[in-house]
C-alpha cells in the first residue's frame, strides 16, 4: 500500500512540476475556456479514441453546449450528448450514450483565487450497455482555482459520482477523482496548454488508476460570431487497474458567440 500511494504522488507531482516548466510571463490567461471561473457561450464538439485494455477500443463523439445566466454570468448549464462505440462486447457501431446536464456556479471569486461548484445528472439513455452505466448517475465537482503571481492558474478539484436510480442488474456508480489541473501562462496567446493529472477511484469494483491529459491549443481566429480554438488531447492511463493505456481526443470550441 506505501509504494502504491507513492506511485501515486509521483505521477502527480510529476504532471504539475511537467506544467511548471511551461509557465511564463506576468497575467492571467485570456478567456481562451481555460479559465474554470469563466463562464461564458461554447459550442464544442470533440472526438476521443481510447485503447483499452485487453485489446478493445472505444471511440466517442461529445456534443457540448454552454449557456451561461444570471445577472453576473456566475452561473451556466452545459448539455452533453455523447456519440459512442465500444468493441468491447462485439459491436463496433457509433450509438447514442448516456446524455448529462451540468450546473456550474461560480463563488468567492477575488483577483487571487476563485471557487466552482459543478452539480451534472448523467442519464442512463445508452442505446446499447456497453455505451453506459445502465444508471442515472448524480455528480458533484468542487474546484478550488488559484491565479498564481506567474499568470498561471493550479485548480485542484474533487469529483464525486454516485447512481441513484436505474437498471438493477448492473453495478452501482461510487467513483472519487481528485484533479490537479495546472494552466501555464504562455508567451503567445493564441496557444493554449493545460495539464490535468488525476488520481481515480472506483469504490465499488475496489479500483483505482493514474491518469494524465495534456492539452494543446491554438487560437484560430473569429467563428460563428465568437473565437474559435482547436484542441489535441493525448492521455496516459498507469496502475493495474486502468481501464485504458492511452487515448487522444481532438476538438474545436466556439467561446462567446
Amino acid at each position: 500500500m506505501t509504494s502504491r500511494w507513492a506511485a501515486i504522488g509521483a505521477v502527480v507531482l510529476a504532471g504539475v512540476g511537467c506544467a511548471a516548466q511551461c509557465a511564463r510571463a506576468q497575467e492571467k490567461p485570456a478567456n481562451n475556456g481555460t479559465d474554470p471561473t469563466k463562464l461564458t457561450t461554447i459550442l464544442q464538439p470533440t472526438y476521443e479514441y481510447l485503447d483499452l485494455v485487453g485489446g478493445f477500443e472505444s471511440g466517442v463523439l461529445r456534443l457540448n453546449y454552454t449557456q451561461p445566466f444570471g445577472a453576473k454570468s456566475d452561473y451556466s448549464l452545459r448539455l452533453r450528448v455523447p456519440v459512442q462505440m465500444n468493441d468491447v462486447l462485439g459491436n463496433s457501431g457509433h450509438d447514442l450514450g448516456d446524455a448529462s446536464l451540468m450546473l456550474t456556479h461560480v463563488f468567492g471569486l477575488t483577483r487571487t483565487h476563485g471557487w466552482v461548484f459543478q452539480g451534472e445528472a448523467v442519464f442512463d439513455t445508452a442505446a446499447r450497455p456497453e455505451l453506459g452505466t445502465g444508471k442515472n448517475v448524480l455528480k458533484g465537482t468542487l474546484i478550488y482555482a488559484r491565479f498564481l503571481p506567474t499568470g498561471a492558474i493550479f485548480a485542484p478539484a474533487v469529483v464525486q459520482s454516485n447512481s441513484v436510480s436505474g437498471q438493477a442488474r448492473r453495478a452501482d456508480v461510487n467513483t472519487t477523482t481528485f484533479d490537479f489541473y495546472y494552466v501555464p501562462k504562455l508567451a503567445d496567446p493564441r496557444n493554449l496548454i493545460t495539464v490535468d493529472p488525476a488520481v481515480n477511484f472506483d469504490w465499488e469494483n475496489d479500483k483505482e488508476f493514474l491518469s494524465l491529459a495534456v492539452t494543446f491549443g491554438r487560437v484560430t481566429g473569429p467563428a460563428l460570431g465568437g473565437v474559435g480554438i482547436v484542441t489535441v488531447k493525448p492521455t496516459l492511463f498507469a496502475g493495474g487497474d486502468r481501464p485504458a493505456d492511452w487515448g487522444i481526443e481532438i476538438g474545436f470550441k466556439v467561446l462567446g458567440f
